[in-house]
């Protein structure tokens, strides 16, 4: 009688005492996952810092979006459209980047000579596309042009292609990074992704 009140007493301790341990886990994953939600949601709503590196160069700065598939999928579609566009898998995308640059510069040059046959001494143009926006005004024999230029690159890191295809399912995937420009007359000439892991 002693012995099976002792088996009982043990064997509710111990279900209380792994209830105790699921019920903490489950807390401490749920207050995991609402720190990823509330830093997402400051990264997201936050404004973009502005600093210069040593070399003189300005730099931006802001916080990284962490954010599951089904996420990003809902919150911006269109980023999921851009990375199918790309023809990569957007469940093996691992780092999605997007920057647009915008470029602004006004240039003052000299006329060459040349033959007018209007009387008027002043002259403007204006060209504007989706990536260009140029003005432009000819005074006697100087010539006044503002130039602006937009465009936005993509860059993606995904698992690609496997390091021994041969071994099909049992070799690992390599990083790889993708980078597009969305201006035609753009191009890229060198990019770098690094991987910092943390050991």
């Amino acid at each position: 009688m002693k012995n099976s009140s002792l088996i009982s007493v043990t064997c509710l301790m111990l279900l209380f005492g792994y209830m105790a341990f699921q019920f903490g886990r489950m807390y401490f994953n749920e207050r995991k996952e609402k720190n990823r939600l509330e830093g997402s949601w400051k990264a997201a709503n936050q404004q973009i810092v502005f600093y210069k590196a040593k070399n003189g160069n300005l730099v931006v700065k802001n916080d990284a979006l962490q954010l599951k598939y089904k996420e990003l999928k809902d919150i911006y579609p269109e980023i999921i459209s851009e990375i199918k566009n790309l023809k990569v898998n957007p469940r093996q995308v691992e780092h999605y980047s997007e920057t647009v640059v915008h470029q602004q510069k006004d240039i003052v040059t000299t006329l060459k000579d040349s033959v007018i046959y209007d009387t008027i001494p002043v002259r403007v143009f204006n060209y504007q596309d989706e990536f260009y926006t140029i003005k432009g005004i000819a005074i006697a024999d100087t010539q006044k042009v503002h130039i602006e230029s937009r465009d936005s690159l993509i860059q993606l890191v995904y698992k690609g292609e496997r390091y021994k295809p041969w071994l099909l399912i049992f070799s690992r995937r390599k990083l790889q990074q993708v980078v597009s420009c969305k201006n035609p007359n753009s191009k890229i000439e060198y990019s770098r992704s690094i991987l910092l892991q943390n050991y």
